[in-house]
């Protein structure tokens, strides 16, 4: 249940640099039908993507190491093949604004980012641990 809180939490910002995009281009282009479908194609195949990568993480907890780390890797190549997909499908179609479409796809980057900042201050989990003198080993590790 946290992991799915997660992913809704980051698609909350993700749809907040949405907005500010949208808010960015509606102040100096004017908002036509390529640009809407644009922006449309952009933010659901992003929101889709981040629901299958939580998907991809729940699943490959339940592996052991080796075949976690194929089948993270196949759904990444997978993730990545559909992205370049859908660019260059909106960028061949002239009914699609594919720099919208690539605009969406780098907005969750920032996206990203503020969600680990938030979560950075949000959570002070870290412990601090003394040192003592019976815990010295005599060789220097521990």
């Amino acid at each position: 249940m946290e992991k799915t809180r997660n992913s809704f939490c980051l698609i909350f910002y993700y749809s907040l640099c949405v907005l500010v995009i949208s808010l960015v281009v509606a102040a100096f282009i004017s908002f036509d039908m390529p640009i809407i479908k644009g922006f449309l194609i952009g933010y659901v195949f992003t929101v889709l993507k981040i629901l299958l990568m939580e998907r991809i993480l729940l699943n490959s907890l339940k592996k052991d190491a080796n075949k976690a780390a194929s089948y993270v890797k196949i759904h990444y190549f997978f993730r990545f093949f559909l992205s370049f997909l859908i660019l260059v499908i909106s960028f061949a179609d002239k009914s699609i604004n594919g720099y919208v479409v690539a605009i969406l796809f780098l907005a969750l980057k920032p996206a990203a980012y503020i969600y680990g900042l938030r979560m950075k201050t949000s959570e002070s989990s870290f412990e601090i641990v003394e040192y003592d003198d019976d815990d010295y080993d005599e060789f220097g590790d521990f």
